[in-house]
């Protein structure tokens, strides 16, 4: 799985650190990933697509 944003489209919601809190965080104001994003838990991949289809902006796309 690879996980891209892009973050000039970011609202700053904070629905994908909602949804997928070991996954993304919005410590700077825009959506980043939390590092080592190549070692998710089956959990967090799937917490990762919900946000994902969840996004208002459509900030995150992700790759299988």
């Amino acid at each position: 799985m690879i996980i891209k944003l892009d973050t000039t489209k970011c609202l700053s919601c904070g629905l994908c650190e909602s949804l997928a809190p070991t996954v993304f965080t919005l410590k700077t104001g825009i959506v980043t990933l939390i590092p080592n994003q190549e070692n998710l838990t089956p959990k967090e991949q799937e917490q990762a697509r919900t946000a994902a289809s969840s996004c208002p902006s459509e900030v995150i796309s992700i790759t299988e």
